[in-house]
């Protein structure tokens, strides 16, 4: 039992092994440029928090992504949805309950009309998720004028985005998470789809029937996250694919969190993901570097950690070889 415990530990460390390293690399990088915004508690709480939407909304790409469905409609359903349920909960007069629950439907529906049109056309989801993109883009440009959402200054509405409701939604989203994808009919059945899709339906897996609760759970997780952002920010509508740079922004922790799914979970990988690429994100603000800049940093980045991790046995016996040609010279 104690050796169980002792590798399970092990085995959460080596997955957050990854933001502690970013963290600390960068910390001491700032203190050597005497750049002191990035050692204070107030630096970390920023971190962690701007993760908590990074996370929900890379829950709700990694999902699809899991059976080789790639949607770029994440980013346009946390607008809309987040303009619609804002809109009305305020002209209601409801609560921040309230608030959460509409949102959270109004996503599940617009979600539900994405994977029920890609199960009605049949063609590749990056075509449909591209069409309900633009439809729904023009869509949010018109409702309420097209004057977006302004939640976050109403701050009786926007407590999910502070402290301890932030925290406390994140770890309702990732136990839930974890559940459902490790211990649910739902879960076993979406594994068997992503690892052989074809055995997987022979035997008795529905695939219409998961693809519908995928994007069930999807339209949930982009509620939650459709009301933590527009409890932060002004929501404005969307157009010309704008919308896609709320998607691509957690496509990093999605990459990463994959592979540090192999050690604990996919909730915990993708979250430990989320840490390690704010982290890289807040210190390079913290350094000055441009926002142009920034982003080619973080590209690199994404495509050489996924480099290393895709041929990392290449890599060790290159190493192994070398050391070995050594020894044999001396």
């Amino acid at each position: 039992m104690q050796v169980l415990t002792l590798k399970r530990a092990a085995d959460v460390l080596k997955t957050f092994l990854f933001p502690i390293a970013v963290y600390l690399v960068l910390l001491l990088v700032t203190l050597l440029m005497s750049k002191t915004g990035y050692v204070s508690s107030g630096a970390f709480d920023r971190i962690v928090r701007g993760s908590v939407l990074t996370t929900i909304t890379a829950y709700a790409i990694a999902l699809p992504l899991s059976g080789g469905r790639w949607d770029f409609a994440p980013g346009i359903i946390i607008i809309l949805a987040g303009i619609i349920g804002s809109n009305l909960t305020i002209s209601l007069g409801l609560g921040p309950v309230m608030l959460l629950l509409i949102t959270v439907a109004i996503a599940i529906v617009l979600s539900l009309i994405e994977g029920l049109l890609y199960l009605w056309i049949r063609v590749p989801t990056i075509i449909v998720s591209l069409g309900v993109v633009m439809m729904y883009e023009a869509v949010s440009g018109i409702v309420y004028g097209g004057s977006g959402a302004q939640l976050y200054v109403h701050s009786d509405l926007a407590v999910f985005s502070r402290s301890p409701w932030i925290y406390i939604v994140l770890a309702l989203i990732m136990v839930l998470f974890y559940f459902l994808l490790g211990y649910t009919k739902f879960g076993y059945d979406t594994r068997s789809l992503a690892a052989h899709a074809r055995l997987a339906v022979n035997m008795g897996v529905k695939e219409k029937k998961n693809i519908l609760l995928t994007y069930l759970v999807v339209g949930g997780l982009l509620g939650v996250a459709a009301v933590i952002n527009a409890s932060t920010v002004l929501v404005s509508p969307a157009s010309n694919l704008s919308s896609t740079s709320l998607m691509f922004s957690s496509m990093g922790p999605v990459l990463v969190g994959l592979y540090l799914a192999q050690f604990t979970n996919l909730s915990l990988g993708i979250f430990a993901g989320a840490l390690g690429m704010n982290a890289l994100s807040y210190g390079m603000v913290v350094l000055g570097i441009d926002s142009s800049l920034q982003t080619v940093i973080v590209g690199v980045f994404i495509v050489g950690f996924m480099s290393f991790t895709s041929n990392r046995e290449r890599v060790r016996a290159f190493f192994l070889r070398a050391s070995a040609a050594k020894r044999a010279e001396a």
